[in-house]
């Protein structure tokens, strides 16, 4: 009688532990859909790449699946680019970073050389990015990228289904805060 009593109380005790552990540490997974083709053109899902962080972490495009993604293509030597740099954070904070997130990928250094791990520390602590990733890329990469860059900065604004809706040449924080608002969920039926 004694055992089957201590029995039950251990089934329940960790039935609970499990119901509770997966409350606080499982997080559902988006499941990402596949496509064929990819394009980085206007209305096309964007093909994916993968580049080194400021903080060394190994960073997918796709990764960032079901948010909507604001892509900046930056130079270190550029004055709009720091400004838009510089207010990176504050949008993501705006919208939410469980929505939107802010990728800065620096083509150059201010030496207008292809960037390195140090750049991109030394961008993220000067211009106060906490919670967004700076990437590494270089002309190299963006020419073979299909990505069009006509000027500094160039952002390219994507839904939270991976589709490419916006292309921005140069910097103004209103008209990035429009095509992020424009692109939200709750602002159109379908987030697009």
């Amino acid at each position: 009688m004694l055992l089957k009593r201590i029995l039950r109380i251990a089934v329940v005790a960790l039935v609970a532990w499990v119901i509770f552990s997966c409350m606080l540490g499982c997080k559902s997974k988006v499941d990402m859909p596949t496509w064929d083709e990819c394009s980085n053109e206007l209305g096309q899902h964007p093909c994916d790449f993968k580049m080194m962080d400021q903080d060394g972490k190994q960073i997918n495009l796709y990764d960032y699946y079901g948010k909507v993604i604001i892509l900046d293509f930056s130079a270190m030597w550029c004055g709009p680019c720091m400004h838009a740099g510089a207010d990176a954070d504050e949008i993501v904070k705006k919208f939410g970073k469980d929505d939107v997130v802010y990728i800065t990928v620096l083509i150059e250094n201010s030496s207008g050389n292809d960037p390195i791990q140090k750049n991109l520390e030394d961008w993220a602590k000067a211009l106060g990015i906490e919670i967004n990733p700076v990437l590494a890329g270089s002309r190299e990469w963006l020419s073979e990228s299909g990505y069009h860059l006509e000027s500094w900065p160039t952002f390219y604004f994507i839904n939270s289904r991976m589709i490419i809706k916006e292309y921005q040449r140069g910097y103004n924080k209103h008209s990035v805060e429009r095509a992020v608002q424009k692109l939200l969920p709750q602002n159109t039926d379908t987030g697009e």
